[in-house]
């Protein structure tokens, strides 16, 4: 996990370079690299056992769990479907994580099920509504932190 923290590091690095000689551009890692870095350090420090590529909706499981896995770097996430298990974490330039829910996906499903969808299908909630909502997840249904 330490050689993940140092390319994690030193990718932030060479973004940063880059929005230095092209100052009209972000160069700021996001999309599926931000999403599948989440992943492998959320596989890291909880525990989990990654899902094939293409399984629908979850990508991780512990043991019967079934967890989706939501990573950023802005100030919310996107969720298009109820999914059993959500971990919604921010990746940090230092190669960290910081978890802003760790609970039952219908909570968070419930938040934004009956609004009208958005055009690309996706509802956006925010990581502070998220860590507000986490605050009535009791933490014997949280995923437990398995590593520093």
């Amino acid at each position: 996990m330490k050689d993940t923290k140092k390319l994690v590091c030193k990718m932030y690095e060479i973004t940063k370079a880059l929005k230095q000689l092209h100052e009209h551009r972000n160069f700021t890692p996001d999309g599926i690299l931000v999403g599948s870095l989440g992943e492998v350090l959320a596989e890291y420090h909880y525990g989990l056992k990654p899902l094939p590529p293409a399984t629908p909706l979850h990508d991780c499981k512990k043991g019967k769990k079934l967890i989706q896995i939501k990573t950023t770097q802005r100030e919310s996430i996107q969720i298009g479907d109820n999914c059993d298990y959500l971990l919604a974490l921010k990746l940090n330039e230092d190669g960290t994580v910081e978890e802003w829910y760790n609970g039952p996906g219908q909570r968070v499903w419930d938040r934004v099920k009956d609004k009208k969808r958005p055009k690309n299908g996706l509802y956006s909630v925010r990581l502070n509504v998220l860590r507000k909502m986490m605050e009535n997840v009791p933490v014997k249904q949280r995923l437990k932190r398995e590593k520093p």
